[in-house]
């Protein structure tokens, strides 16, 4: 009878220990989502001065960079974009230029918009020309950029912590009295902001401007991205990359702070899966491929 537990006992033990990490560790049935991995694939030169934003252009099948090339709030006329290809080789470093301090970047039917410090500046991709300047409803400080299906550029703001949006030529305030907004996300119908302060990735419903918050403990929030099954990657401004699975927990992928090396407001690309990563002032754009 011993022997019969003991051999039970050893194939009950072996069966455990053969089960993947998302078998072992399940919650009334439900398994743990799998965890992405980062690895990187490739760095352009140093030549990306204050590179803030990154966003990947399908059509054209380039990474377009916002390039502060000083303060970061300076009024200096020094910021370009710049754009690169998928290989991390400098296509033209000074693409457009004519900009104070770029930051935040999205893409809507042939048209590149980027934040200016007062203005969301509105670009034709096609000829690399400046079509025209939004003044943004008297915010100076212009942070990150989401675009809806609509073609609504929603902004968020650093120095009177709103959300405010264009359409048209229409400006409106969205969102108000925030706790340091950063980082904006329209995921399908779903939006999504970082607050710098309370450290939270939190769901706006634009209608009845309901906040919910999904994930905590997300330090220096800057840009967010999704990653196609429900989960999202944040990053944090000293150098983190953090992975928020689908129940709203963190997992921290990647730490460069110890070699000052920042991870300001990146882009994904999902067909490629390759996280795009600007550095700020380490001047340079940072590629990692993401695995499952």
């Amino acid at each position: 009878m011993k022997n019969t537990i003991l051999i039970f006992s050893s194939i009950f033990c072996f069966a455990i220990s053969c089960q993947s990490p998302a078998e072992k560790n399940t919650t009334e049935g439900t398994a743990t989502p799998s965890l992405p991995s980062l690895q990187l694939k490739w760095s352009t030169d140093t030549l990306m001065t204050t590179s803030e934003s990154v966003v990947y252009d399908e059509v054209n099948d380039v990474i377009y960079v916002s390039n502060i090339n000083g303060e970061p709030w300076a009024e200096d006329g020094n910021g370009f974009v710049s754009k690169i290809g998928l290989d991390g080789k400098i296509i033209e470093r000074y693409w457009v230029k004519g900009m104070s301090a770029p930051k935040g970047m999205g893409i809507y039917k042939g048209h590149l918009f980027v934040n200016d410090n007062a203005d969301i500046v509105e670009i034709d991709i096609t000829s690399g020309k400046i079509l025209k300047r939004h003044t943004m409803g008297g915010t100076k400080q212009l942070n990150d950029i989401t675009i809806g299906a609509d073609g609504t550029v929603y902004a968020s703001t650093s120095d009177d912590f709103r959300v405010v949006s264009l359409r048209g030529d229409t400006v409106s305030t969205v969102l108000d009295s925030l706790d340091g907004p950063n980082g904006l996300l329209m995921d399908g119908d779903k939006f999504l902001m970082l607050l710098w302060n309370p450290k939270t990735l939190s769901t706006v419903d634009l209608a009845t401007k309901k906040t919910t918050v999904i994930a905590q403990g997300l330090d220096n929030p800057d840009g967010v991205e999704a990653v196609g099954n429900g989960g999202y990657l944040v990053s944090g401004w000293q150098g983190l990359i953090n992975y928020v699975d689908p129940n709203g927990e963190r997992h921290l992928l990647l730490d460069t702070s110890k070699d000052k090396v920042s991870a300001a407001d990146i882009d994904y690309v999902s067909a490629k899966k390759l996280l795009l990563v600007p550095t700020f002032f380490d001047n340079r754009v940072m590629a990692y491929e993401v695995g499952w």
